[in-house]
């Protein structure tokens, strides 16, 4: 029963260290969206802004703004997808957790268990060592 214990809490790592990993892909697609979307809000302003060099730029200014568009909507998906992932992840790690726990309890249990049989088995062997002597 110890070695299922100790085979679940090595389980138990994996399942967190993956649910860590995927946070960190999760977090690093939200981050690139926001980059995205932050570098399409300022190419928008410097359009309207009309400064004097806009209109030399125009061309590959749009064409980063179409870029950018571009990889917004390529992000939504993979986004979403890695959103379920996690939460998949989540689930297998509280599940790994619950084991674990439920684990632990039964072997503190059965530690138990067999103290209070030796404790017993110690008290009766004791009785009928004094007991044989009052003879």
């Amino acid at each position: 029963m110890r070695d299922r214990a100790r085979s679940l809490k090595r389980i138990l790592e994996v399942q967190r260290h993956l649910h860590s990993l995927e946070e960190l892909k999760f977090a690093r697609l939200k981050q690139d969206l926001t980059v995205c979307q932050t570098e399409q809000r300022e190419i928008a302003e410097a359009l309207s802004a009309e400064g004097a060099l806009a209109g030399l730029f125009m061309d590959v200014t749009v064409r980063r703004l179409k870029a950018l568009r571009l990889e917004e909507a390529r992000l939504g998906p993979l986004i979403e997808a890695q959103a379920r992932i996690l939460v998949e992840h989540g689930g297998r790690m509280r599940n790994s957790e619950r084991l674990a726990e439920e684990l632990a309890v039964e072997v503190r249990r059965d530690d138990e268990r067999r103290e209070l049989e030796y404790l017993l088995e110690a008290g009766f062997a004791q009785q009928g060592a004094s007991s044989k002597q009052d003879r």
